[in-house]
Protein backbone atom coordinates (compact mmCIF):
# COMPACT_ATOMS: atom_id res chain seq x y z
CA UNK A 1 0.00 0.00 0.00
CA UNK A 2 1.16 3.81 -0.36
CA UNK A 3 0.84 4.51 3.46
CA UNK A 4 3.35 1.49 3.92
CA UNK A 5 5.94 2.19 1.27
CA UNK A 6 5.94 5.74 2.89
CA UNK A 7 6.91 3.99 6.10
CA UNK A 8 10.41 3.05 4.34
CA UNK A 9 11.25 5.96 2.57
CA UNK A 10 11.72 8.80 5.26
CA UNK A 11 15.51 8.48 4.93
CA UNK A 12 15.37 9.37 1.07
CA UNK A 13 12.73 12.24 1.58
CA UNK A 14 12.41 13.34 4.97
CA UNK A 15 9.25 15.18 4.09
CA UNK A 16 7.54 12.93 1.78
CA UNK A 17 4.59 11.48 4.55
CA UNK A 18 3.96 15.15 5.56
CA UNK A 19 3.99 16.30 1.61
CA UNK A 20 1.98 13.61 0.51
CA UNK A 21 -2.01 13.02 0.68
CA UNK A 22 -1.86 12.32 4.67
CA UNK A 23 -0.83 15.99 4.91
CA UNK A 24 -4.70 16.82 4.23
CA UNK A 25 -5.43 15.56 8.31
CA UNK A 26 -2.11 17.00 9.82
CA UNK A 27 -2.83 19.19 12.96
CA UNK A 28 -0.48 22.14 12.82
CA UNK A 29 0.68 20.97 16.09
CA UNK A 30 1.71 17.63 14.43
CA UNK A 31 3.57 19.62 11.41
CA UNK A 32 5.47 21.17 13.86
CA UNK A 33 6.47 18.15 15.23
CA UNK A 34 7.45 16.49 11.97
CA UNK A 35 9.07 19.68 10.35
CA UNK A 36 11.23 19.84 14.36
CA UNK A 37 11.76 16.01 15.38
CA UNK A 38 11.66 13.46 12.66
CA UNK A 39 14.86 13.43 11.01
CA UNK A 40 15.54 9.16 10.84
CA UNK A 41 13.47 6.39 9.84
CA UNK A 42 12.86 5.26 13.32
CA UNK A 43 11.49 8.46 14.52
CA UNK A 44 9.49 8.39 11.03
CA UNK A 45 7.92 5.20 11.85
CA UNK A 46 7.29 6.01 15.13
CA UNK A 47 5.31 9.25 14.44
CA UNK A 48 3.30 7.56 11.73
CA UNK A 49 2.05 4.93 14.38
CA UNK A 50 1.15 7.54 16.61
CA UNK A 51 -0.34 9.65 13.92
CA UNK A 52 -2.93 6.82 12.62
CA UNK A 53 -3.41 5.51 16.16
CA UNK A 54 -5.15 8.67 17.06
CA UNK A 55 -7.39 8.34 14.70
CA UNK A 56 -8.14 4.78 15.32
CA UNK A 57 -11.82 4.53 16.73
CA UNK A 58 -11.63 1.23 18.07
CA UNK A 59 -7.74 1.31 19.73
CA UNK A 60 -8.47 -2.53 21.24
CA UNK A 61 -8.86 -4.33 18.10
CA UNK A 62 -6.54 -5.37 15.50
CA UNK A 63 -7.65 -3.48 13.16
CA UNK A 64 -7.46 0.63 12.12
CA UNK A 65 -10.65 1.39 10.40
CA UNK A 66 -9.87 4.99 9.53
CA UNK A 67 -6.72 4.10 8.12
CA UNK A 68 -8.30 1.63 6.35
CA UNK A 69 -11.09 3.77 5.47
CA UNK A 70 -8.55 6.39 3.98
CA UNK A 71 -6.35 3.86 2.15
CA UNK A 72 -9.56 2.84 0.26
CA UNK A 73 -10.54 6.45 -0.45
CA UNK A 74 -6.80 7.35 -1.30
CA UNK A 75 -7.18 4.46 -3.94
CA UNK A 76 -10.76 6.00 -5.33
CA UNK A 77 -8.93 9.66 -5.54
CA UNK A 78 -5.67 8.53 -7.55
CA UNK A 79 -8.09 6.32 -10.22
CA UNK A 80 -10.63 9.20 -10.57
CA UNK A 81 -8.72 12.56 -10.14
CA UNK A 82 -5.80 11.65 -11.77
CA UNK A 83 -4.08 14.40 -14.50
CA UNK A 84 -0.99 13.79 -16.20
CA UNK A 85 2.07 14.20 -13.81
CA UNK A 86 -0.20 14.48 -10.88
CA UNK A 87 -1.81 11.36 -8.68
CA UNK A 88 -5.75 12.28 -8.45
CA UNK A 89 -5.09 12.27 -4.44
CA UNK A 90 -2.73 15.51 -4.69
CA UNK A 91 -5.55 17.28 -7.17
CA UNK A 92 -7.56 19.79 -5.95
CA UNK A 93 -10.54 17.23 -6.18
CA UNK A 94 -8.15 15.06 -4.35
CA UNK A 95 -7.58 17.08 -1.24
CA UNK A 96 -11.35 17.49 -0.89
CA UNK A 97 -12.29 14.30 -1.14
CA UNK A 98 -9.50 12.93 0.80
CA UNK A 99 -10.98 15.44 3.99
CA UNK A 100 -14.91 15.43 3.27
CA UNK A 101 -15.21 12.09 1.43
CA UNK A 102 -17.83 11.81 -1.74
CA UNK A 103 -20.27 14.91 -1.90
CA UNK A 104 -24.22 14.13 -1.71
CA UNK A 105 -24.82 15.95 -5.22
CA UNK A 106 -22.45 16.68 -7.78
CA UNK A 107 -23.41 19.32 -10.80
CA UNK A 108 -21.48 19.55 -13.83
CA UNK A 109 -21.52 21.95 -16.50
CA UNK A 110 -20.75 24.89 -18.81
CA UNK A 111 -20.58 28.22 -16.51
CA UNK A 112 -23.75 29.34 -18.76
CA UNK A 113 -26.69 28.36 -19.65
CA UNK A 114 -27.46 27.21 -16.05
CA UNK A 115 -30.21 25.03 -17.90
CA UNK A 116 -27.05 22.68 -18.67
CA UNK A 117 -26.41 21.61 -14.96
CA UNK A 118 -26.84 18.00 -14.01
CA UNK A 119 -28.81 18.14 -10.75
CA UNK A 120 -29.45 14.62 -10.76
CA UNK A 121 -25.43 13.33 -10.74
CA UNK A 122 -24.04 11.38 -7.52
CA UNK A 123 -20.43 10.88 -6.93
CA UNK A 124 -20.62 7.41 -7.62
CA UNK A 125 -22.48 7.21 -10.52
CA UNK A 126 -20.52 10.15 -12.79
CA UNK A 127 -18.36 9.30 -15.15
CA UNK A 128 -14.95 11.69 -14.45
CA UNK A 129 -13.67 10.55 -17.91
CA UNK A 130 -16.61 11.79 -19.86
CA UNK A 131 -15.46 15.26 -22.07
CA UNK A 132 -17.10 18.02 -20.77
CA UNK A 133 -19.10 20.57 -22.26
CA UNK A 134 -16.99 23.20 -23.65
CA UNK A 135 -17.67 26.77 -25.03
CA UNK A 136 -17.24 28.39 -21.76
CA UNK A 137 -14.81 26.65 -18.95
CA UNK A 138 -16.52 23.69 -17.14
CA UNK A 139 -17.67 23.67 -13.60
CA UNK A 140 -18.36 21.28 -11.24
CA UNK A 141 -19.90 22.20 -7.76
CA UNK A 142 -19.94 19.16 -4.97
CA UNK A 143 -22.62 19.54 -2.35
CA UNK A 144 -22.32 18.29 0.86
CA UNK A 145 -25.40 18.39 2.98
CA UNK A 146 -25.39 17.90 7.08
CA UNK A 147 -28.51 16.01 7.11
CA UNK A 148 -26.90 12.84 5.17
CA UNK A 149 -23.07 12.92 6.54
CA UNK A 150 -21.24 11.53 9.66
CA UNK A 151 -18.67 14.70 9.30
CA UNK A 152 -19.74 18.12 10.89
CA UNK A 153 -19.71 20.74 8.39
CA UNK A 154 -20.74 23.54 10.25
CA UNK A 155 -23.66 24.14 8.54
CA UNK A 156 -26.92 23.13 6.59
CA UNK A 157 -25.36 22.78 3.00
CA UNK A 158 -22.06 23.23 1.81
CA UNK A 159 -21.18 23.72 -2.12
CA UNK A 160 -17.45 23.42 -3.33
CA UNK A 161 -16.60 24.56 -6.49
CA UNK A 162 -14.27 23.34 -8.78
CA UNK A 163 -13.58 25.32 -12.75
CA UNK A 164 -11.47 23.92 -15.87
CA UNK A 165 -10.54 26.98 -17.03
CA UNK A 166 -8.85 26.04 -20.32
CA UNK A 167 -11.15 22.49 -20.77
CA UNK A 168 -7.84 20.32 -20.14
CA UNK A 169 -9.40 18.26 -17.63
CA UNK A 170 -7.03 20.66 -15.22
CA UNK A 171 -9.90 21.57 -12.26
CA UNK A 172 -8.69 23.73 -10.03
CA UNK A 173 -10.77 25.19 -7.14
CA UNK A 174 -12.81 27.96 -7.38
CA UNK A 175 -11.91 29.83 -3.76
CA UNK A 176 -14.74 32.37 -4.45
CA UNK A 177 -17.07 30.60 -2.24
CA UNK A 178 -19.49 31.98 1.07
CA UNK A 179 -17.53 29.47 3.28
CA UNK A 180 -14.35 29.45 4.51
CA UNK A 181 -13.40 26.13 3.15
CA UNK A 182 -9.85 26.09 4.67
CA UNK A 183 -11.05 26.67 8.24
CA UNK A 184 -14.02 23.68 8.06
CA UNK A 185 -11.67 21.10 6.02
CA UNK A 186 -9.12 21.78 9.15
CA UNK A 187 -12.20 21.25 11.95
CA UNK A 188 -13.20 18.22 10.33
CA UNK A 189 -9.67 16.55 9.95
CA UNK A 190 -9.12 17.38 13.63
CA UNK A 191 -12.49 15.74 14.29
CA UNK A 192 -10.98 12.67 12.86
CA UNK A 193 -8.77 12.57 16.23
CA UNK A 194 -10.82 10.38 18.49
CA UNK A 195 -10.32 8.89 22.14
CA UNK A 196 -6.80 7.74 22.82
CA UNK A 197 -5.61 4.34 23.99
CA UNK A 198 -5.40 4.11 27.99
CA UNK A 199 -2.32 3.01 29.53
CA UNK A 200 1.10 3.14 30.12
CA UNK A 201 1.69 1.64 26.20
CA UNK A 202 0.25 5.15 24.70
CA UNK A 203 3.05 6.95 26.07
CA UNK A 204 6.94 6.47 24.41
CA UNK A 205 8.04 7.50 28.15
CA UNK A 206 6.09 5.25 30.59
CA UNK A 207 7.20 7.21 33.37
CA UNK A 208 5.09 10.08 32.02
CA UNK A 209 2.23 7.79 32.30
CA UNK A 210 3.24 6.75 36.02
CA UNK A 211 3.93 9.60 37.63
CA UNK A 212 0.23 10.75 36.88
CA UNK A 213 -0.58 7.38 37.82
CA UNK A 214 1.17 8.22 41.43
CA UNK A 215 -0.96 11.70 41.52
CA UNK A 216 -4.13 9.80 40.73
CA UNK A 217 -3.48 7.67 43.24
CA UNK A 218 -2.42 10.63 45.81
CA UNK A 219 1.56 9.28 46.01
CA UNK A 220 2.56 12.69 45.04
CA UNK A 221 1.94 16.34 44.82
CA UNK A 222 0.96 18.54 42.29
CA UNK A 223 4.11 20.96 41.23
CA UNK A 224 3.95 23.92 43.40
CA UNK A 225 5.98 26.07 40.83
CA UNK A 226 3.17 24.86 37.53
CA UNK A 227 0.19 26.21 36.88
CA UNK A 228 -2.81 25.42 34.51
CA UNK A 229 -5.44 27.40 32.61
CA UNK A 230 -8.30 25.75 31.20
CA UNK A 231 -11.22 26.56 28.97
CA UNK A 232 -14.04 25.88 26.40
CA UNK A 233 -14.58 27.75 22.90
CA UNK A 234 -16.11 27.71 19.48
CA UNK A 235 -14.81 28.75 16.33
CA UNK A 236 -17.21 30.37 13.49
CA UNK A 237 -16.93 27.15 12.00
CA UNK A 238 -18.61 25.47 14.86
CA UNK A 239 -15.65 23.59 16.37
CA UNK A 240 -15.71 23.30 20.28
CA UNK A 241 -12.45 23.14 21.86
CA UNK A 242 -10.58 22.99 24.76
CA UNK A 243 -7.27 25.28 25.08
CA UNK A 244 -4.88 24.06 28.05
CA UNK A 245 -1.33 25.87 29.14
CA UNK A 246 0.80 25.08 31.22
CA UNK A 247 2.50 28.41 33.42
CA UNK A 248 5.96 28.71 34.72
CA UNK A 249 6.57 31.81 36.92
CA UNK A 250 10.31 31.32 37.64
CA UNK A 251 13.17 28.65 37.38
CA UNK A 252 12.54 27.97 33.72
CA UNK A 253 14.46 29.42 30.45
CA UNK A 254 12.47 30.42 27.78
CA UNK A 255 13.31 28.84 24.46
CA UNK A 256 13.90 25.12 26.70
CA UNK A 257 13.18 22.29 24.97
CA UNK A 258 10.72 20.43 26.71
CA UNK A 259 8.19 17.04 26.57
CA UNK A 260 4.38 18.52 26.88
CA UNK A 261 2.32 15.53 28.48
CA UNK A 262 -1.38 14.85 29.37
CA UNK A 263 -4.30 12.61 29.91
CA UNK A 264 -7.80 13.12 30.02
CA UNK A 265 -9.66 10.95 32.35
CA UNK A 266 -13.55 10.21 33.23
CA UNK A 267 -13.78 8.37 36.00
CA UNK A 268 -11.32 5.22 36.19
CA UNK A 269 -10.61 5.55 31.93
CA UNK A 270 -8.53 7.26 30.31
CA UNK A 271 -10.62 8.73 26.94
CA UNK A 272 -7.49 10.94 25.22
CA UNK A 273 -3.71 11.40 25.86
CA UNK A 274 -0.91 13.50 24.42
CA UNK A 275 3.05 13.84 24.64
CA UNK A 276 4.66 15.89 22.09
CA UNK A 277 8.04 17.71 22.48
CA UNK A 278 7.41 21.87 22.67
CA UNK A 279 9.44 24.55 22.93
CA UNK A 280 8.61 27.20 26.26
CA UNK A 281 7.71 30.59 25.46
CA UNK A 282 8.56 33.24 27.43
CA UNK A 283 6.23 36.13 28.97
CA UNK A 284 6.66 38.63 31.39
CA UNK A 285 9.68 36.78 33.37
CA UNK A 286 7.61 33.52 33.31
CA UNK A 287 7.47 30.66 30.32
CA UNK A 288 4.38 28.92 29.10
CA UNK A 289 3.49 26.26 26.86
CA UNK A 290 -0.12 25.58 25.55
CA UNK A 291 -2.22 23.11 23.22
CA UNK A 292 -5.72 22.82 22.56
CA UNK A 293 -7.93 19.21 22.76
CA UNK A 294 -11.00 17.79 21.20
CA UNK A 295 -13.69 16.60 23.98
CA UNK A 296 -16.90 15.72 23.51
CA UNK A 297 -19.43 17.09 25.91
CA UNK A 298 -18.39 15.96 29.80
CA UNK A 299 -16.85 16.10 32.79
CA UNK A 300 -12.93 15.51 33.25
CA UNK A 301 -9.89 15.10 35.02
CA UNK A 302 -7.01 16.66 32.88
CA UNK A 303 -3.92 15.80 34.34
CA UNK A 304 -0.90 18.02 32.20
CA UNK A 305 2.70 18.05 33.01
CA UNK A 306 5.97 19.38 31.35
CA UNK A 307 9.20 16.96 31.09
CA UNK A 308 13.04 17.82 30.73
CA UNK A 309 15.65 15.68 30.25
CA UNK A 310 17.36 14.80 33.29
CA UNK A 311 14.77 16.19 35.43
CA UNK A 312 11.48 14.99 37.53
CA UNK A 313 8.36 16.15 35.69
CA UNK A 314 6.49 18.83 36.51
CA UNK A 315 2.73 17.57 37.12
CA UNK A 316 -0.59 19.11 37.84
CA UNK A 317 -4.45 18.20 37.77
CA UNK A 318 -7.48 20.22 37.39
CA UNK A 319 -10.88 19.75 36.53
CA UNK A 320 -11.95 19.90 33.06
CA UNK A 321 -15.44 20.40 31.99
CA UNK A 322 -16.96 20.64 28.36
CA UNK A 323 -20.56 21.58 27.62
CA UNK A 324 -20.56 21.78 24.37
CA UNK A 325 -21.31 25.21 22.93
CA UNK A 326 -23.78 26.95 20.53
CA UNK A 327 -21.77 28.92 17.50
CA UNK A 328 -24.86 30.38 16.70
CA UNK A 329 -26.16 31.28 20.42
CA UNK A 330 -25.39 34.43 22.17
CA UNK A 331 -22.15 34.33 24.84
CA UNK A 332 -19.57 35.23 26.78
CA UNK A 333 -16.85 33.30 27.57
CA UNK A 334 -14.82 32.95 30.58
CA UNK A 335 -12.82 36.04 31.98
CA UNK A 336 -9.23 35.60 31.31
CA UNK A 337 -6.68 37.64 33.55
CA UNK A 338 -3.45 38.59 32.13
CA UNK A 339 0.02 41.02 31.77
CA UNK A 340 0.48 39.54 28.28
CA UNK A 341 -2.00 40.98 25.51
CA UNK A 342 -0.38 40.82 21.98
CA UNK A 343 -0.67 40.94 18.16
CA UNK A 344 0.34 37.33 16.43
CA UNK A 345 3.45 37.98 14.05
CA UNK A 346 2.12 34.72 11.93
CA UNK A 347 -1.79 33.93 10.69
CA UNK A 348 -3.89 31.45 13.64
CA UNK A 349 -5.67 28.37 13.32
CA UNK A 350 -9.40 28.51 14.07
CA UNK A 351 -8.38 26.46 17.53
CA UNK A 352 -5.01 27.83 18.60
CA UNK A 353 -4.97 28.28 22.09
CA UNK A 354 -6.06 31.50 23.79
CA UNK A 355 -5.81 33.29 20.46
CA UNK A 356 -8.23 35.37 19.43
CA UNK A 357 -8.32 37.13 15.72
CA UNK A 358 -4.93 37.26 15.31
CA UNK A 359 -4.53 38.55 19.22
CA UNK A 360 -2.55 36.08 21.49
CA UNK A 361 -3.67 36.46 25.56
CA UNK A 362 -1.37 34.52 27.86
CA UNK A 363 -3.45 33.74 31.12
CA UNK A 364 -1.55 34.25 34.03
CA UNK A 365 -2.37 31.02 35.29
CA UNK A 366 -0.80 31.51 38.85
CA UNK A 367 -3.25 34.30 39.34
CA UNK A 368 -0.17 36.48 41.25
CA UNK A 369 0.15 40.35 40.28
CA UNK A 370 2.90 43.36 41.27
CA UNK A 371 2.18 46.48 42.31
CA UNK A 372 4.34 47.48 39.12
CA UNK A 373 1.67 45.46 36.46
CA UNK A 374 -0.99 46.18 34.60
CA UNK A 375 -3.83 43.77 35.07
CA UNK A 376 -5.73 42.97 31.68
CA UNK A 377 -9.16 41.35 31.56
CA UNK A 378 -10.11 40.03 28.79
CA UNK A 379 -13.15 37.75 27.48
CA UNK A 380 -14.55 37.29 24.17
CA UNK A 381 -18.63 37.60 23.31
CA UNK A 382 -20.45 35.72 20.99
CA UNK A 383 -23.34 36.84 18.58
CA UNK A 384 -24.15 39.76 20.32
CA UNK A 385 -27.31 41.94 19.48
CA UNK A 386 -25.51 44.66 16.38
CA UNK A 387 -26.94 48.37 16.19
CA UNK A 388 -28.33 48.47 13.02
CA UNK A 389 -26.09 51.73 12.00
CA UNK A 390 -23.11 50.93 13.30
CA UNK A 391 -23.14 47.01 13.10
CA UNK A 392 -21.41 46.50 16.43
CA UNK A 393 -22.87 45.68 19.85
CA UNK A 394 -23.54 48.38 22.13
CA UNK A 395 -21.92 46.84 25.62
CA UNK A 396 -21.35 48.47 28.67
CA UNK A 397 -19.31 46.72 31.77
CA UNK A 398 -19.09 47.73 35.54
CA UNK A 399 -16.30 46.54 37.61
CA UNK A 400 -16.03 45.19 41.12
CA UNK A 401 -12.64 44.33 43.06
CA UNK A 402 -13.41 42.80 46.76
CA UNK A 403 -11.08 41.11 48.72
CA UNK A 404 -8.72 41.69 52.04
CA UNK A 405 -5.32 42.78 51.55
CA UNK A 406 -2.61 41.09 53.24
CA UNK A 407 -3.10 43.41 56.89
CA UNK A 408 -6.75 41.54 56.80
CA UNK A 409 -8.45 45.23 56.00
CA UNK A 410 -11.62 44.08 53.90
CA UNK A 411 -11.78 46.01 50.34
CA UNK A 412 -14.67 46.65 48.51
CA UNK A 413 -14.81 48.81 45.38
CA UNK A 414 -17.31 49.35 42.08
CA UNK A 415 -16.98 51.82 39.79
CA UNK A 416 -19.70 53.09 37.90
CA UNK A 417 -21.41 51.65 35.07
CA UNK A 418 -19.86 52.62 31.28
CA UNK A 419 -20.14 51.84 27.70
CA UNK A 420 -17.04 50.03 26.80
CA UNK A 421 -15.92 49.21 23.05
CA UNK A 422 -16.35 45.79 21.50
CA UNK A 423 -13.47 44.90 18.57
CA UNK A 424 -14.90 42.48 16.11
CA UNK A 425 -12.14 39.63 15.85
CA UNK A 426 -10.70 39.50 12.04
CA UNK A 427 -11.58 36.37 10.80
CA UNK A 428 -13.78 35.05 12.97
CA UNK A 429 -17.43 36.87 11.87
CA UNK A 430 -19.46 37.04 15.40
CA UNK A 431 -16.88 37.08 17.57
CA UNK A 432 -16.22 40.47 19.46
CA UNK A 433 -13.37 41.53 21.76
CA UNK A 434 -13.60 43.09 25.51
CA UNK A 435 -10.50 43.94 27.22
CA UNK A 436 -9.13 46.84 29.20
CA UNK A 437 -6.08 47.35 31.55
CA UNK A 438 -5.73 48.09 34.90
CA UNK A 439 -3.09 49.33 36.57
CA UNK A 440 -2.14 48.02 39.92
CA UNK A 441 -0.13 50.79 41.63
CA UNK A 442 -2.77 52.09 43.65
CA UNK A 443 -3.77 48.32 45.03
CA UNK A 444 -2.56 47.01 48.25
CA UNK A 445 -1.24 43.61 48.61
CA UNK A 446 -3.90 40.84 49.23
CA UNK A 447 -6.26 38.62 47.71
CA UNK A 448 -9.11 39.92 45.68
CA UNK A 449 -11.94 38.70 43.38
CA UNK A 450 -12.69 40.75 39.92
CA UNK A 451 -16.22 40.67 39.10
CA UNK A 452 -17.09 41.96 35.50
CA UNK A 453 -20.77 43.07 34.70
CA UNK A 454 -21.43 42.74 30.82
CA UNK A 455 -24.52 44.42 29.91
CA UNK A 456 -26.49 45.01 26.19
CA UNK A 457 -27.49 48.57 26.33
CA UNK A 458 -30.16 47.76 23.64
CA UNK A 459 -31.64 44.34 24.47
CA UNK A 460 -30.92 44.12 28.77
CA UNK A 461 -29.17 41.28 28.69
CA UNK A 462 -26.45 40.90 30.97
CA UNK A 463 -23.81 38.48 32.28
CA UNK A 464 -21.44 38.35 35.43
CA UNK A 465 -17.65 37.24 35.13
CA UNK A 466 -15.60 37.04 37.71
CA UNK A 467 -12.06 35.74 38.75
CA UNK A 468 -9.53 35.15 41.69
CA UNK A 469 -6.58 36.98 41.57
CA UNK A 470 -3.76 38.02 44.09
CA UNK A 471 -1.17 41.30 44.23
CA UNK A 472 2.50 41.41 45.97
CA UNK A 473 4.80 43.80 46.22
Amino acid sequence: MFIAILLFSIAGASGEFAAGPAQYLFTKEELSEWNRSVQTDEQARAFIERFWARRDPTPGTPANEFRDSYETRLKTADERFHQPHLEGSLTDRGKVFMVLGAPTKLQRSRAAPASTIQTGATFDRYDYSAPAPQAHSPKEVWVYEQGKLDIQLGQPVVEIIFIDQYGTNDWKLDLQSKTDLYAMMESVARSYIVAAPAGPQGFRNAALRAAIDDLHAGKSQASPNLFVSVGEFITPAGEDFVPVQLYIPSGVDAGAPVTFFGSIDKGQETVAFFEEPATLTGTKGAAYVARSLSLPPGEYRGTFGIAREGEAPLIISTPVKVAGLDKYAPAVSQLILSTDVHPLKEAQAPTDPYTFGGLRVVPKSDATFRRSDELWYFFEVRNPNLDPKTQAPKLSVKLSVRGQTAAGAGVNMVTPEEETPAQELKGMPGHWAVGQAMPLATFVPGSYKLGVTLKDMDVGWSYMLSADFRIVE
